[in-house]
């Protein structure tokens, strides 16, 4: 549902109209994370400096998250994400890429978690690249996740701390001496996007981080 409401002021001032495609109910169940107390190294709405997972951790590595994964957003996802609704993209597209722009320096460039060639096929998209339509990113990495290994979703905690890192760096000279920002829908765990992290490390990045449309 088109929810936008102009006034003269914004008619005169010639701006290009970015319709909001969630209603007031929608978005009222909505948990933005930048107006809560939060871990300062994942986004994790806590009530202390850092989240027992990233204590766990004990890295220096660091998310930022515009949204709280709950129920809402994981309906959302069900049907972006999996069931494949490519439209629905459009929802948080200009609340995800004001928020990375908001946060990302000159000398820092992104790259979005990619997906393997079998998700391709299925889904028909990489659900990332699809809510930074628009953004100017470098696709330096890939997944070589085959095709009998399972999901992220379908895996236990355990499970996802243990398994095989499946990116790959294609472009190395890219990669050595720059700074990188990881973007990803969802943080979970916080092993994918250290995984990309370390691959982008093996080949020389200068620096990694991420940012995430939930966490």
């Amino acid at each position: 549902m088109l929810n936008r409401r102009v006034d003269l002021s914004f008619i005169l001032s010639f701006q290009r109209a970015q319709p909001q495609l969630l209603c007031h109910h929608c978005r009222n169940q909505l948990v933005n994370l930048q107006e809560r107390k939060v871990c300062v190294s994942c986004g994790r709405l806590v009530n202390q400096l850092q989240c027992p997972d990233c204590q766990k951790w004990n890295d220096q590595f660091n998310n930022q998250a515009l949204f709280q994964y709950n129920a809402f957003m994981k309906e959302f996802f069900q049907r972006y994400k999996f069931q494949g609704d490519y439209w629905l993209r459009k929802a948080f597209c200009n609340d995800f890429i004001n928020f990375i722009q908001s946060l990302v320096k000159e000398d820092e460039h992104l790259v979005p978690i990619p997906v393997d060639q079998g998700t391709i096929k299925v889904r028909g998209f990489n659900q990332v690249a699809g809510l930074i339509e628009g953004l100017e990113f470098e696709p330096v990495l890939i997944s070589q996740r085959s095709k009998q290994a399972r999901h992220q979703f379908q895996r236990s905690r355990r499970e996802r701390l243990q398994r095989e890192n499946p990116f790959r760096v294609v472009e190395p000279n890219k990669v050595a001496g720059a700074k990188w920002v990881i973007i990803d829908d969802i943080y979970t765990t916080g092993v994918t996007v250290r995984q990309a992290g370390r691959e982008l490390s093996k080949h020389g990045a200068r620096q990694v981080r991420s940012i995430t449309l939930c966490r």
